[in-house]
C-alpha cells in the first residue's frame, strides 16, 4: 500500500504583504524564465526564501521566516517560477 499523497492547494489564501515586485537569483540576477529555483533572494533586505514544493512546475511554494510577507505558521509564499513574482500565501498542508 502506498503512503497518503499530500495535495498541493491550487488557490491562494490571501495576498502577501511587503514583498518585492520580483525575487532574483542568489547571484542578484533576474530569474529569466528558468524553472523553480531552490532559493531566491529579496533584494530589499538580502534575505532568501527556500523552495518546498512546486505546482505544475510553474509555481513554487517557498518557506520564509514566520511573519515575513504576512506568512504565518503552516503557510508558504507562492511565487511564479518564470517571473519570480510573488503570487500570494498558501497553506503548507
Amino acid at each position: 500500500m502506498k503512503g497518503a499523497l499530500t495535495t498541493i492547494p491550487e488557490t491562494i489564501d490571501r495576498p502577501a504583504t511587503g514583498t518585492p515586485g520580483t525575487f532574483v537569483r542568489e547571484d542578484g540576477l533576474p530569474n529569466l524564465g528558468t524553472p523553480c529555483l531552490a532559493s531566491l533572494l529579496d533584494l530589499q533586505d538580502k534575505s532568501t526564501i527556500q523552495l518546498v514544493r512546486t505546482l505544475h512546475n510553474v509555481q513554487g511554494d517557498y518557506r520564509v521566516a514566520t511573519g515575513k510577507y504576512g506568512v504565518g505558521d503552516g503557510e508558504l509564499l507562492r511565487v511564479d517560477c518564470a517571473t519570480a513574482r510573488p503570487s500570494g500565501i498558501v497553506k503548507e498542508e
